[in-house]
């Protein structure tokens, strides 16, 4: 993997949020919601309410395996993070990612670990006796050193830290849409916490304030991941910025930015989610950068909002 970030072209038909999310609350989710229509996404919708349709996941590869299928060459992982493990596939249908499957591959077999940031779709499986199983279709990936995942720790925190807010406001509300909204529950929350109160009931949610809490204590350098320490090399605070090899990265993540809020606010309407993606193309930011960046603006640093779903303005 050279540092790129190769997206499957199979996501582009119809865009969702790129969600983060612990291992442990996707791989307890047993909730999904099929898409209709050909193009209608589908969901797997977690006991905090999550509606997962892609996500953004961290971690270190834990397994890795090639699978020879009938539709051709494949690959099936394991990705670890602070709580526990994803499942992971890379399809025959994502050719364009198999160089960097076999890259990883091979790494594993001669005994590295190393962390690898994530971009895919939810994926479920359901037993004949009913049990259901999660896994990722991975659509992008690309090796992160220990500062990266660090930061993603953190957000990932900040972002199920607000699902467990919602989800215990809603135990005081009736389970209903006017209520949720009358009782502050966040707009794009609110369908996911109707759907797992109905399907989970009331949840032990300490499990996952406990995940938020190791995480936050690995994001702040406490402990890094145990399988990584020997592996993953922790940057050099008395080299200068600019001879870090993630610098590339922090000048898209401004320059993403800078396109963002001046499409923004160049518009007196709301901007729709593919025009600040090209926005930001049109500046050399690659899709997954833009995604983090909007995420970012919007949950992280509060400058801007998405009133309706897929469509965003200036807060």
């Amino acid at each position: 993997m050279g540092g790129g970030f190769v997206i499957s072209n199979s996501s582009s038909r119809q865009r969702q949020p790129a969600l983060r999310m612990f291992a442990i609350e996707f791989s307890q989710s047993s909730l999904p919601i099929v898409g209709q229509g050909e193009f209608d996404p589908s969901f797997v919708v977690s006991r905090l309410g999550a509606m997962t349709s892609r996500m953004l996941v961290a971690g270190v590869i834990d397994n890795m395996e090639r699978r020879d299928t009938e539709s051709g060459p494949g690959y099936r992982g394991r990705l670890r993070d602070s709580t526990g493990l994803h499942m992971f596939d890379v399809t025959p249908f994502t050719p364009e990612l198999h160089a960097d499957a076999e890259e990883i591959l091979a790494r594993f077999e001669r005994g590295d670990r190393f962390l690898v940031l994530m971009l895919g779709r939810s994926r479920h499986y359901e037993t004949e006796d009913g049990g259901v199983f999660t896994s990722i279709r991975a659509e992008g990936f690309r090796e992160i050193d220990v500062t990266r995942y660090h930061v993603w720790l953190a957000r990932t925190a900040d972002a199920t830290m607000r699902r467990i807010d919602a989800q215990r406001k809603s135990r005081e509300l009736e389970n209903t849409e006017i209520s949720y909204k009358s009782g502050g529950i966040p707009s794009d929350l609110i369908s996911g916490l109707l759907k797992s109160r109905e399907h989970y009931g009331d949840i032990d949610d300490s499990v996952y304030e406990v995940a938020v809490m190791r995480a936050i204590s690995m994001s702040e350098g406490l402990a890094p991941p145990d399988e990584v320490v020997e592996t993953s090399p922790v940057p050099d605070e008395s080299v200068s910025p600019k001879t870090v090899e993630n610098l590339e990265g922090d000048e898209a993540i401004d320059k993403a930015k800078e396109a963002i809020l001046q499409c923004l606010n160049a518009s007196d309407d709301p901007v729709d989610y593919d025009t600040l993606i090209r926005a930001c193309a049109s500046v050399g930011v690659v899709r997954l950068t833009a995604e983090e960046v909007i995420d970012d603006l919007r949950d992280v640093q509060a400058l801007i909002q998405e009133p309706e779903f897929g469509f965003f303005e200036i807060l």
